[in-house]
């Protein structure tokens, strides 16, 4: 792949994948992407979160809507319920291929 094409991959790359970059930028969400890993594939309740986290209820709503936004979660509702789940989605792999073309074009300098 010539230079130019990678840039343009990485750069097309970039802001297909900005939602996700955004609110995996933030150290909160994180903490609450990875208790939602930890509890499990079903989902989990608010309260949990609360519990598993140093956050308060509001402020893991307010994360958990900017991170169901980029599409990282999911809500499934039972009755009056609410649950949460991570949802591995395609911007996990389309970032994964961004930085797979940055590590290539970067070991290309390296050994021109």
């Amino acid at each position: 792949m010539n230079k130019q094409a990678a840039l343009e991959k990485i750069s097309s790359g970039f802001k297909q994948s900005q939602a996700l970059l955004l609110a995996l930028g933030d150290e909160n969400r994180q903490l609450i992407i990875l208790a939602l890993l930890q509890i499990g594939c079903t989902g989990t309740r608010v309260g949990m979160l609360t519990a598993k986290t140093h956050l308060s209820r509001p402020a893991i709503s307010h994360h958990l809507k900017i991170l169901k936004a980029a599409g990282l979660v999911t809500l499934r509702k039972e009755g009056t319920m609410h649950y949460y789940a991570v949802n591995p989605n395609a911007d996990f792999a389309l970032l994964q291929r961004t930085t797979a073309v940055i590590q290539q074009l970067a070991q290309e300098e390296d050994h021109a």
